[in-house]
């Protein structure tokens, strides 16, 4: 163990090459695949559509996108920080996305106060984010640590964080159920797992075929927390305009 953790020092300490598009890639994917299940929701508020978080389809389908996310988050901090903490680079990353992360909650609490947002996509970015720095140094034992907290999640029954939620419910307010639930078990492990890819650049895969390489597309990566906070508005608009042309 000893070796492979001087093993992965060796790798932080390497310089780095120029930024991977795979990764942006990888992140706009994501951001498009939300946009369609977000406005698959908003058409079914309009009766076009049945929509059911939790059915089969639409469950793998939030998987997916939360896997590519978490995954380019992992990556993205790897080489971001490769030859060192840049500490003011990811503190004003950080207050931004707990920033984006408190306007969900506070809106969803006058929206919809029976289950609004405590704990959502930003919310857990941004705590993933700071649990990832200490594991950013040694991608072996960010590797482990991830398909470890995957395999403990999946192989049993008690591997959850429930009791912290019990415990808190009450001091804080908590509702009983909530919009955009998303657990820091497991997906935690898929931020390390992609610390682990980060360090490898993705195995040499610069940029991932099919998807566009330029443009809007990877603008669009390059400005994921603007498109994440304002994107249900237009799809919203649409599907309403959409039911005032046909009814």
């Amino acid at each position: 163990m000893t070796t492979a953790i001087r093993s992965d020092l060796a790798t932080w300490a390497q310089p780095r090459e120029a930024r991977l598009v795979s990764i942006d890639q990888m992140r706009a994917l994501a951001l498009v695949l939300m946009a369609v299940f977000h406005f698959g929701y908003d058409l079914s508020v309009f009766g076009y559509l049945s929509f059911d978080a939790t059915a089969p389809f639409w469950a793998v389908f939030r998987s997916i996108i939360v896997t590519l996310f978490f995954l380019s988050v992992g990556a993205s901090l790897s080489l971001a920080n490769a030859t060192g903490i840049r500490w003011g680079a990811f503190w004003t990353r950080e207050l931004k996305i707990v920033a984006g992360a408190l306007t969900f909650s506070v809106a969803t609490w006058f929206l919809y106060p029976g289950n609004w947002i405590w704990f959502g996509v930003l919310h857990f970015i941004a705590v993933a984010s700071v649990l990832a720095l200490p594991l950013l140094r040694t991608p072996r034992l960010a590797l482990i640590a991830g398909i470890s907290i995957l395999t403990l999640f999946n192989l049993t029954d008690w591997f959850t964080l429930a009791p912290l939620y019990q415990f808190l419910r009450e001091p804080l307010a908590l509702p009983d159920r909530t919009m955009d639930l998303t657990r820091l078990i497991p997906w935690l492990g898929m931020v390390y797992i992609g610390v682990y890819l980060g360090h490898q650049r993705l195995f040499g895969i610069r940029q991932l075929p099919f998807l566009p390489a330029q443009g809007l597309f990877i603008w669009l990566s390059r400005h994921s927390l603007g498109f994440y906070l304002i994107h249900q508005i237009p799809l919203y608009g649409l599907a309403w305009l959409i039911y005032l042309v046909i009814g």
